[in-house]
């Protein structure tokens, strides 16, 4: 009876694929929908902190743009309910921010370099090889729930850059899987 006991946790983890690890097959947007799009008018942003102040012009520029008549896609870009904030900061270099058009509320990125974390619009390159670093890839969609980036967390050039898929839920990043990036 007490191989039984030993054998159920090998057992379980042979037969439950557990989301995040390599072997698994990447998020896909469908898999994450974000139910309805808001469609009534973008709140102001609430620019509270200092460094959410200094940039300032980037947000709410950005917001102004979304709900004009020059924008292809009229409101939120992200989650039903979000705004994605881009713009430059040099060549190459690229900060990001999150505005709720529901609540004026401001998120930051999901990832920075040298790891995950909150605080900080400025987003790692994108380092393959001997290239240059470019700005990092941005993919997500207004009815996903789901943010593909692809960057370089780490520009030390000790650690590969990565694909990372993460899940906007309850206002907050979920890491669900990263997968390494093959160099050229």
């Amino acid at each position: 009876m007490k191989w039984a006991w030993y054998c159920t946790p090998i057992l379980f983890a042979l037969v439950v694929q557990v989301p995040g690890l390599s072997g698994s097959a990447p998020p896909r947007f469908e898999d994450y929908p974000a139910g309805q799009i808001y469609e009534g008018p973008p709140a102001a942003p609430k620019l509270t902190t200092p460094l959410e102040q200094s940039f300032a012009a980037e947000i709410n520029d950005t917001v102004e743009y979304a709900y004009s008549n020059k924008s292809q896609l009229k409101g939120p870009n992200f989650a039903g309910h979000l705004i994605v904030v881009r713009w430059g900061c040099g060549a190459p270099c690229m900060r990001m921010a999150l505005v709720d058009v529901q609540t004026g509320e401001i998120y930051y990125t999901p990832i920075r370099y040298e790891g995950h974390g909150p605080e900080s619009f400025d987003l790692p390159l994108l380092a393959l090889g001997r290239e240059y670093p470019q700005n990092p890839d941005l993919e997500f969609r207004p009815n996903s729930n789901l943010m593909i980036i692809k960057a370089t967390p780490n520009q030390s050039g000790r650690h590969p850059s990565y694909t990372h898929y993460f899940l906007w839920r309850q206002n907050r990043w979920v890491l669900l899987q990263k997968v390494p990036l093959d160099r050229p």
